[in-house]
Order: structure tokens, then C-alpha cells, then sequence
């Protein structure tokens, strides 16, 4: 085998060459890292921008439901926030309460509860999921008015951060239960007294 001399000319060249190849590799994979970077940002902003318009048009689509039920329902509805304020009651819900459309939103949902029947209105779980529908029986003490028994349901965050309430009368249904079936009135009641 022969051993081959090489002058520092020599040897600084071939080093320098090996150095700029390696060079220009790492600079080929830093430059295939940086697009890839580059698409994902693309990818998360193309994203962004479609999630910002799917809920845009979710947000629109919720409001538009919630002005037909206000606007077409015969039972009282009552829209109200986070903090219990109403923000917006339908006819009904008006005469339930004894309230004027431009005093409604001086008033707390609170006001027209016991104490003890308030968190039957509040939220409970993550605060953008909407939550299933929670049923159930409470009193509304409208103003300068008799206390009254109603069904409720209610429905946190129909809208992102608005929930729907909506009553039903208990003793009007049962005063209509017992007239249309008189023999079925006296047999409930008689079960539920048993």
C-alpha cells in the first residue's frame, strides 16, 4: 500500500470541502425543517381561520333560534346570563313576572326565586358546552303578585354564555288535567296520597 504525501494546500482543500458538503447538507435539512414549520403555521392558520368562521356562523345560527323561540313560543321564556341578569323575556314571561319590558333588565332572575331554588338556574360544567336540559318544579314570586308553582326547564349555554329558561303553569295544567279527565284526577290523586 501506498502512502500518499499530501501538501497543506492539499489538505486545507480537501478539508474545506468536506466541511462546505456537510455544511450544505445541514443547510439542505434546516431549509426541509423550515418549510416544514412554515406549512404547519399555514396549516394552523388556515385552521384558525375556518374555526373562527364555523363559530361566527354557530353564534348566528343560536341567535336566530333563540329570537323564534322568544318570538313564537306561548309559554314564558327568560334569557339570562352568566350572572343571572335577564337580558330577554317574551311576552308571557313578562306577565309571569309583573315586569315591563323596560324595567326587565333592571332584575336578577334571582329576584323572582327563593333562595334556595337560585342554583336550579346556573350553569354547571365547562363554560362554552352546552349543557342538557335540567327539568324541574319552582316558585316565581312575581312582583306585587302571589306566589305560583311552575314547571321549568333550562337550558345552559343555548348561546355561548346565554341560557334559556322556560315555564310552564302547574296548576293550569292540572286544573286542565282534571277537567278533561275527572276519573283519572281523583285516581291520581288518591295514588299520590297513599
Amino acid at each position: 500500500m501506498e502512502r500518499m504525501n499530501f501538501s497543506f494546500g492539499e489538505w486545507a482543500a480537501t478539508w474545506s470541502t468536506r466541511v462546505a458538503l456537510r455544511l450544505y447538507a445541514a443547510a439542505e435539512h434546516i431549509g426541509q425543517r423550515i418549510q416544514s414549520v412554515r406549512g404547519r403555521f399555514v396549516d394552523f392558520g388556515q385552521l384558525l381561520r375556518n374555526g373562527r368562521s364555523r363559530l361566527q356562523e354557530a353564534l348566528r345560527q343560536g341567535e336566530t333560534e333563540l329570537a323564534t323561540i322568544l318570538a313564537d313560543s306561548n309559554d314564558p321564556v327568560i334569557v339570562t346570563d352568566d350572572a343571572h341578569h335577564i337580558l330577554a323575556a317574551n311576552p308571557a314571561a313578562l306577565t309571569l313576572l309583573h315586569v315591563s319590558n323596560n324595567n326587565l333588565h333592571r332584575f336578577a332572575i334571582d329576584a323572582f326565586l327563593p333562595l334556595k331554588q337560585v342554583h336550579y338556574f346556573e350553569r354547571s360544567g365547562p363554560r362554552f358546552i352546552k349543557s342538557a336540559e335540567r327539568r324541574g318544579e319552582c316558585e316565581i314570586r312575581p312582583l306585587g303578585g302571589n306566589p305560583k308553582v311552575v314547571e321549568f326547564s333550562f337550558q345552559a349555554n343555548f348561546i355561548l354564555g346565554r341560557h334559556v329558561s322556560k315555564f310552564h303553569d302547574v296548576a293550569g295544567r292540572k286544573r286542565l288535567m282534571q277537567s278533561a279527565y275527572p276519573e283519572a284526577a281523583s285516581t291520581s290523586k288518591s295514588r299520590w296520597i297513599a
